[in-house]
């Protein structure tokens, strides 16, 4: 056994002792089921590598992705050390059960109720403009020509077209954007019984369209991703259902799971029909598809020869904004990055391509050091709640692939979490308005003696 795959090995062992350690002292359930993840990618890396003719096939590519020469032993031990870092935050989460009491406050109940109907008028709206597309997306039977076509180009990157005009497309994306805060509003909304019916139409709507999404590109994984979220925020939330609602997401579970196997089958068995390798294609494909991105990036950190310093991510964003001019290849070629493609790098591939193992972990931490500090001062909030589920959704996406264009999506939470925190602050900036107004009439004692007297602000206002 070589040295290099000793790495390996020794990598899929304490990710594995790591995730045992934590259902031993009960960790949280969104931090078992992220551990749990990577371990199974990690064991299946181990076991496709020992065994490749059987689990990968001996395929060009496969022998390319497989060969462990320019592997390190310091690119494992840096996936744990960012993981143990960005995952604190998970443990955090419901660390007080207050999901429990999530929703309980009349309020947030008629919020969730009006957050449910735009979402599902947004969704209608999208539906009917785009209808001649859906058909189109739902019709689709040859998901392998699909998916060669739209990623045919060297930049790994491809886009289906999902709407018919700018307004549609606008209303598309941010109901994708909102699709995790979608989902746990309506489990928040089964737990407290207001409008079952209304939260579990919610949820079939957020799946339809993230559905559509995933099988205009034939991303299995994507879909797969999310399904797995919608899993774990029911599982949050199931301890504090009736027996009645149990047994409705329950059904709704088997459903969703059964629509996601059949799609998985299909796109699967479809890139499989130009398949020459011979075996168990369906085994060696999923095996492939878990056990192969820890690997890709420990040889990232043994190929390059030089950082991009920003031009793989910063410069794909300029790019893509600004329309600057970028080539992948060229900067790949430049930087000495390996000949294994640009797909599934894990979420560091392309943080550790510009900056390093600093850039690594200094990234992990500012995010975790933010994600926490929220989550401590203020749990129950809806812009903490969307801020968290995409933040978890990043590094259940980061088992495998986490793209360049993403890190566009990591701004554009910390930006929206920002407008949400604003809205929910503006009750409190109109208290602080008052305040002032008032002391400029000089009656400042006069407030402070009639504290909760609503006639003072009204007397203003007059």
């Amino acid at each position: 056994m070589s040295e290099k795959v000793l790495y390996l090995i020794i990598y899929a062992i304490i990710v594995c002792l790591i995730t045992i350690k934590a259902y031993i002292k009960k960790e949280n359930l969104i931090y078992r089921a992220l551990w749990t993840m990577f371990a199974v990618s990690a064991v299946f890396s181990v076991i496709c590598k020992l065994d490749q003719g059987t689990f990968v096939g001996y395929g060009v590519l496969h022998n390319r992705w497989y060969d462990l020469s320019d592997t390190t032993w310091w690119a494992y031990a840096l996936i744990i050390v960012c993981n143990l870092i960005a995952f604190k935050p998970l443990k955090e989460f419901n660390k007080n059960d207050e999901i429990q009491q999530f929703g309980s406050d009349v309020k947030m109940k008629k919020f969730f109720v009006e957050f449910a109907y735009i979402y599902l008028l947004f969704s209608l709206f999208y539906i009917i403009t785009s209808l001649s597309i859906i058909r189109g997306v739902i019709g689709i039977s040859d998901f392998g020509a699909l998916r060669a076509s739209l990623f045919s180009n060297s930049e790994n990157e491809g886009s289906a077209v999902m709407a018919t005009n700018i307004i549609s497309k606008m209303v598309f994306k941010l109901c994708l954007r909102f699709r995790f805060l979608s989902i746990f509003i309506a489990f928040a909304m089964i737990k407290e019984r207001t409008k079952v019916y209304l939260a579990c139409l919610l949820i079939a709507d957020t799946f339809f369209l993230y559905y559509l999404n995933c099988a205009a590109t034939a991303a299995r994984g994507g879909l797969l991703i999310f399904v797995f979220i919608i899993g774990v925020i029911g599982l949050i939330f199931f301890p504090y259902l009736s027996k009645a609602n149990k047994r409705r997401v329950f059904i709704g579970g088997i459903i969703i799971f059964g629509i996601v196997f059949l799609f998985f089958m299909a796109v699967t068995l479809s890139r499989l029909a130009s398949d020459k390798g011979g075996g168990n294609l369906l085994l060696r494909n999923i095996s492939f598809y878990l056990g192969h991105a820890p690997i890709e990036f420990s040889k990232i950190t043994g190929s390059l020869t030089d950082f991009a310093w920003g031009k793989t991510i910063l410069g794909r964003l300029a790019s893509h904004f600004f329309k600057t001019p970028y080539s992948w290849p060229t900067i790949s070629n430049q930087i000495g990055f390996p000949d294994i493609g640009a797909v599934f790098v894990t979420y560091l591939g392309y943080m550790y391509t510009d900056f390093g193992a600093v850039g690594c972990i200094a990234f992990v931490l500012l995010w975790m050091l933010f994600t926490n500090y929220i989550l401590k001062k203020r749990p129950n909030k809806i812009s903490t709640i969307f801020f968290f589920l995409y933040y978890l959704s990043f590094y259940v996406t980061g088992n495998f692939t986490v793209g360049r264009l993403e890190f566009a999506a990591v701004t554009t939470t910390f930006v929206m979490y920002f407008v949400i925190r604003f809205i929910e602050r503006a009750p409190a900036l109109r208290r602080l308005f008052t305040a002032v107004s008032i002391d400029k009439y000089n009656t400042k004692e006069k407030v402070i003696g009639m504290k909760g007297n609503n006639n003072v602000w009204n007397s203003y206002q007059d």
